[in-house]
């Protein structure tokens, strides 16, 4: 934040200081990190108006612990936020319950970002003939709607004798998207 000229004489030396400290550790830490994938996040973060020590902090706990520079909320708060301590990162969080949230938000979108990956990781797996690929092809077959575990026919109160059983119907008791034949409670048919 800058000062409005002729104002400096009306901010204490302290402040002058602590202002000092915080653009000197902001500095640092960006050109440390500036690299890392995950300072998209920060910039992002910036951008929507939050102070950057606690956007720091947001990305650092939205990382897995075993990835996470440094290892410590204390040494996080003291090495690379010069702060005296982590106690004012406890503070923030207990004035701000959003700050949690929005970490949730960040490590929820580390999954929507690696989406394709981890289909394209799925696919390889299912394609396989390994046997230990067997989870991976069941759940790719579940997830194109292939696939419909016992349990869940049970459960749909279909008993298990199927033979009489259309596929469609199949489907539609099992929530398979796309599958609401008429008739079916919900599909808008006749027996509504």
């Amino acid at each position: 934040m800058s000062v409005l000229p002729g104002m400096e004489e009306y901010i204490g030396e302290e402040d002058q200081t602590a202002r000092a400290r915080s653009e000197e550790a902001r500095a640092l830490y960006e050109v440390q990190y500036g690299e890392e994938p995950w300072m998209e996040d920060y910039w992002e973060l910036l951008g929507e108006g939050w102070p950057w020590r606690q956007v720091v902090y947001m990305v650092w706990a939205s990382l897995p612990r075993s990835t996470r520079e440094p290892r410590t909320q204390h040494e996080l708060a003291t090495e690379v936020l010069g702060l005296t301590s982590d106690r004012v990162i406890r503070t923030w969080r207990e004035r701000n319950p959003a700050l949690d949230v929005r970490v949730g938000t960040l490590t929820r979108s580390m999954l929507l970002k690696a989406r394709s990956d981890i289909l394209n990781a799925l696919i390889e797996s299912a394609t396989s003939p390994n046997p230990r690929s067997h989870a991976d092809r069941k759940m790719a077959l579940e997830m194109t709607g292939d696939y419909v575990q016992r349990q869940v026919i049970e459960q749909a109160g279909l008993g298990t004798d199927l033979s009489a059983v259309g596929e469609d119907e199949l489907a539609a008791r099992a929530n398979v998207p796309g599958y609401l034949p008429d008739g079916l409670p919900g599909s808008g048919g006749s027996d509504e």
